[in-house]
């Protein structure tokens, strides 16, 4: 096959295009190699030329443009993909909240660009696949106990901030075109992912950072705020599941490891190895949805997803990871 993988040369794109490329496929990358934390430069530009001569060495392909201003037309033609796996927009929610204009268009137009130049080249294409994201639910529901349920795909979507409102219109939109114009499609929904050559500043990153440097590690209103922590090994297997499988076929799917678990508890894990440092509590509560593990027997039913990361087994591999390539 020949796969598209727009957003190839970002954190998760790179690690998808290795997969494809290592199960024996045509990979072509698409990717504007935009920074979108000027604060965090060096690490980002370390990692971006890194990303690039890995998959140099793999004969990727490049096409260095932005997806706003290129011809997507002339690209999708010239390549002449079966897949086209979209990875290409703001990764980082936060800064959509602060910059809604620019969110739209990084998010939603180029999804409804893209889509709009699908719709006249569908009979090549056997699978659109687009990386949505869990924040798309908004608050996770709870139980009579308080307890947050675990969100399955057929839960309501009802963002609260900026980031998940565009990925859900997005998913309305790719499932209206996929209707209206037989545009075979995959939605996945990931949630904090992490791991090697990560660049965006997620808490992850932050916190092993800091303990590198002997720095406390500050938790917001105790760190109770859960997440469903995903390696990102975990999320590229089941990506590359729902591609080579008929059942992913116009379906959405949590793609995690499917349990919550607390950014204390990260914290702590991080703290074991790196003794010495200290954890401080902030009583500070950010905007950000209720949010827990993602239920994820859709993926195990349908694609045999099994992930084989824990956040404690995560950990250890990226603290190892950074320790090895960088030089804080």
């Amino acid at each position: 096959m020949k796969a598209l993988v727009m957003g190839g040369l970002g954190f998760m794109g790179y690690h998808l295009a290795k997969k494809l490329k290592n199960q024996g496929h045509d990979v072509v990358v698409v990717d504007a190699m935009i920074n979108y934390l000027p604060n965090n430069f060096d690490t980002w530009n370390f990692y971006i030329q890194y990303r690039k001569n890995e998959l140099e060495k793999m004969s990727v392909s490049f096409i260095i443009e932005d997806i706003h201003t290129a011809n997507l037309k002339q690209i999708i033609h010239q390549t002449n993909p079966e897949w086209i796996i979209n990875l290409a927009s703001m990764p980082i929610a936060l800064l959509a909240d602060l910059n809604p204009q620019h969110a739209k268009k990084d998010i939603f137009d180029s999804n409804f660009n893209l889509l709009e130049v699908l719709k006249s080249f569908n009979k090549n294409i056997l699978r659109y696949v687009y990386i949505s994201s869990s924040m798309v639910y908004g608050n996770f529901e709870r139980d009579e106990k308080g307890d947050i349920i675990p969100a399955t795909e057929n839960q309501a979507c009802k963002p609260i901030d900026t980031y998940g409102a565009f990925k859900a219109a997005n998913e309305l939109l790719i499932q209206q075109y996929a209707y209206r114009y037989q545009i075979p499609f995959t939605i996945i929904r990931p949630s904090a992912v992490y791991g090697p050559t990560d660049a965006n500043l997620r808490v992850t990153e932050i916190f092993i950072k800091k303990a590198i440097k002997g720095e406390s590690l500050t938790l917001d209103n105790g760190g109770q705020h859960q997440l469903d922590f995903t390696y990102i090994d975990d999320l590229i297997e089941g990506i590359w599941l729902a591609l080579i499988s008929a059942k992913a076929n116009n379906e959405i799917f949590n793609i995690t490891y499917g349990e919550g678990r607390k950014i204390a508890d990260l914290a702590h894990i991080v703290k074991q190895y790196f003794p010495n440092i200290t954890i401080q509590n902030n009583e500070c509560k950010p905007y950000r949805p209720n949010r827990g593990a993602l239920n994820i027997h859709k993926a195990r039913t349908l694609l045999g997803y099994s992930p084989q990361y824990s956040l404690e087994k995560g950990i250890a591999k990226y603290i190892d990871f950074i320790k090895q390539i960088e030089t804080v």
